[in-house]
């Protein structure tokens, strides 16, 4: 059990609850997670964190599920709106950057179900929970929670936009899945989940022993993008801040796309913005802890520079790294350029993934509406 719950909380930024895990842990229940997406844009390295958490899971024995919500996608807007293709790049696209994630991790596709949201929703059980989760949820709860899909509640919006967070929570009760997993930006939609899991009566979540529970919530850090913000230096790096200052499919400049070539994520990480004097809103150190250290202080980076910068030097500790880097002993480019050689070799799968040429057209065929 302890190993378990430490492949399942590390490189995690919260979880609720623990005592909930632990508690479906002890009682031999069948963990089964999942973890949704949206059909936008291309995959970044967000997804490369979320997949090698599944990864995680597997390994302690969870059984994983990847949602692709071609519903929420429509409801958000994304890809224009057009259902025709965000059903195309779903199976086309989607699936298919994520399976080349996972194979980063040397994780095989056939471990993890791939679920359409539109297939999902074709018998009557989600309609059903919708309307459960909806009675059990305030008008002012799912108005603060339409930020889950990027968006803000005012005067204008449209209706189905407050219909996306209790559909959101609906699949985690159809899909029948006691572990939910998500970046922290999508913590609203999963404490509604808790609020009106012991609520529900026609498809409550149970353990091995017939009992109601909540779904535990695993919530995985928001890798930083690129881009110097806008406003410097930052007040306070909240979860709001956070969540607004991330890496986003919206901006290339701030992300990096799980098949780029090695010449982009160079050229990317080189432009990127890496202050001296800051580690906390720093995107290459947030990466190199999330990515590299995978959340721990143990682990193994190496830098290579010249002799009459230091030599090469490999870090085994992450706060010795910091150290250095704080007192100027690691200069902010051989950092650049020793992550810039980490991800081109950990994004060595994924790039041969995307040499098949139904997958190269199929990312030809998203790159016309994203």
């Amino acid at each position: 059990m302890e190993k378990k719950l430490e492949l399942i909380l590390r490189n995690t930024e919260e979880v609720l609850t623990e005592k909930d895990l632990k508690a479906l842990l002890q009682s031999g229940t069948k963990l089964r997670h999942y973890i949704g997406f949206e059909i936008s844009g291309k995959v970044h390295l967000g997804g490369l964190l979320l997949m090698g958490k599944i990864a995680d899971f597997l390994e302690a024995g969870m059984d994983c599920t990847v949602f692709l919500a071609d519903w929420h996608s429509f409801i958000n807007d994304k890809l224009g709106g057009d259902w025709q293709v965000i059903k195309k790049v779903a199976l086309g696209y989607f699936k298919e950057a994520l399976i080349a994630a996972l194979k980063c991790f040397s994780v095989s596709p056939e471990r993890v179900h791939f679920v359409l949201g539109s297939e999902l929703y074709e018998g009557p059980v989600q309609w059903e929970n919708l309307m459960e989760v909806s009675k059990h949820t305030t008008l002012a709860r799912v108005k603060r929670s339409v930020d889950i899909a990027g968006r803000q509640a005012r005067e204008g919006i449209d209706f189905a936009k407050l219909i996306y967070p209790p559909l959101q929570v609906a699949d985690i009760f159809t899909l029948g899945v006691n572990v939910a997993h998500a970046g922290m930006d999508q913590r609203k939609a999963h404490v509604i989940a808790r609020r009106v899991a012991l609520n529900l009566k026609l498809h409550p979540l149970k353990d091995n022993k017939g009992k109601k529970i909540k779904p535990v919530a695993i919530h995985t850090p928001l890798l930083q993008g690129l881009q110097k913000p806008a406003v410097w230096p930052l007040d306070k790096l909240d979860v709001e801040t956070k969540t607004a200052l991330k890496m986003s499919k919206s901006n290339p400049r701030s992300a990096i796309w799980v098949h780029d070539s090695p010449e982009v994520i160079k050229e990317k990480i080189s432009r990127a913005f890496c202050p001296p004097d800051n580690i906390e809103f720093n995107p290459i150190i947030n990466w190199v802890k999330h990515l590299v250290f995978w959340g721990s202080n143990e682990g193994e980076f190496l830098v290579k520079r010249a002799k009459k910068f230091g030599g090469n030097k490999t870090y085994y500790r992450f706060d010795e790294l910091v150290n250095d880097y704080q007192e100027g002993a690691l200069h902010p480019q051989d950092l650049k350029n020793a992550l810039a050689e980490w991800l081109i070799a950990k994004l060595a799968p994924a790039r041969k993934h995307f040499q098949k040429p139904k997958i190269k057209e199929a990312l030809q065929f998203l790159e016309k509406y994203a």
